[in-house]
Order: C-alpha cells, then sequence, then structure tokens
C-alpha cells in the first residue's frame, strides 16, 4: 500500500495567514465601533426628543415649562442615588418616584419647585423606562442616562416662551457637562429657535477636545 504524504502549513504560509486576518481586522472592526458610535447618537437624540416631547406637554398643560434645577442639568449636583428620593427632573415628568412610589400629597406650605406642587394634576407625561437609568451596580447608581452613560446632561427650557431659548434672557450661562460648554459654533450668542434643548458629551471628549452629541443637530 502506497503512503501518501500529507503536506502541512509552511512557516511562511502561517505568517502570512495571520498577516491577512490581522489586515481585515484593523479594517473591520473601526468600521464597527463607528457603527456602533452612530447608532448610539441616534438613540441619544430619539430619547432626548422624547424627553422635549414631554417638556412640551407639561407646557401645554400649564402655560409654562417646570421650573428645574438652576443648575440646568437633568442629574443636578448631589442628587441622591436612592430610588425613593427626590428627582426633580423625572418626578415632574412621571408624575412619581423612581422607585414607582406616589408624590408626597400637595400641601399649601410645600415647596413651590417640588413636583407634587409643579404638576397638581399627577400627569405622567412621559414613563421612563429601565434603560433610561444607570444600573444599581454602576458607580452613580439610578441616574438618568443616555445611550453613552453619561449621567451629565444639560436641558436648556424657553422661559420667557419668545421662541429662543438665548444665554441671559433664558439662562446666565451655558451649563457644563464633564467640565465643556459648547462653543459659539454650536450655541450662538443669538440662541436657538427651540422650546426645549438637551445636550450631553461625546465619547471620548474632554476639555482639550470638547465635543457634544446635541438633540438639535
Amino acid at each position: 500500500m502506497t503512503m501518501r504524504r500529507i503536506r502541512g502549513f509552511t512557516l511562511l504560509e502561517l505568517l502570512a495567514v495571520i498577516a491577512v486576518i490581522g489586515i481585515l481586522a484593523a479594517l473591520i472592526f473601526p468600521s464597527i465601533g463607528g457603527a456602533r458610535r452612530s447608532a448610539n447618537k441616534a438613540k441619544t437624540r430619539v430619547q432626548f426628543s422624547q424627553w422635549a416631547a414631554a417638556l412640551e406637554g407639561f407646557r401645554s398643560e400649564y402655560g409654562y415649562y417646570p421650573v428645574l434645577h438652576s443648575s440646568n442639568l437633568v442629574n443636578p449636583p448631589g442628587q441622591a442615588a436612592d430610588p425613593a428620593a427626590l428627582h426633580l427632573f423625572h418626578d415632574i415628568l412621571a408624575a412619581k418616584r423612581r422607585d414607582g412610589s406616589a408624590l408626597p400629597a400637595y400641601a399649601s406650605g410645600t415647596n413651590a419647585q417640588f413636583p407634587e406642587m409643579q404638576n397638581r394634576k399627577l400627569i405622567s407625561f412621559h414613563a421612563f423606562s429601565d434603560a433610561d437609568f444607570t444600573n444599581a451596580g454602576a458607580p452613580t447608581p439610578n441616574l438618568l442616562r443616555d445611550a453613552f452613560d453619561n449621567t451629565e446632561i444639560a436641558v436648556l427650557v424657553d422661559r420667557n416662551l419668545d421662541g429662543v431659548i438665548k444665554p441671559g434672557s433664558d439662562f446666565t450661562a451655558l451649563p457644563a457637562v464633564r467640565g465643556m460648554t459648547p462653543g459659539t459654533m454650536d450655541f450662538p450668542a443669538e440662541g436657538v429657535r427651540a422650546g426645549v434643548l438637551f445636550y450631553a458629551p461625546a465619547p471620548g471628549a474632554d476639555k482639550s477636545n470638547p465635543e457634544f452629541v446635541f438633540s438639535w443637530k
């Protein structure tokens, strides 16, 4: 019986295959990462538009926008992680606490900024989902987040109802998110024609290279 000689790969052939795989990986993985980033940007804008619609619903019902924290942040500094604690942005729009419990009863001596005073009819303008919050194991649990896990999210409303959100008339200064504020190219001095605006840091952005995800772009 004639034994056939079995030929294996040579070292050079193996190295060539590995090199080809490496080149393909270098081409494919960045495009996957870019596609994921674009998808999360789109998801964040959808999320912002839903929140904006909820604030517009509040205005339609009560004739004015709710008074939020003076920081103009969705999660203001020192926001309690306890879901049973007050969260002004969430509680006003959801008409309940983050844990699903009812808001305290309205009383004449209640702080005028509290949710039960501002949303006296207890109308649910938005149903927040679990995906809107950081998980219980996160460094800052139970806070509202965007698709990139940012919890520093700016929210601006047209306080004087003139159809333009403008520094000086509707707010003192643009709020910083992760130490960054938009420049005049993104937020012109004459303002932005809108009723509600949101923005958050883009992934990988820092003070030396500021970049944002805007609700209006």
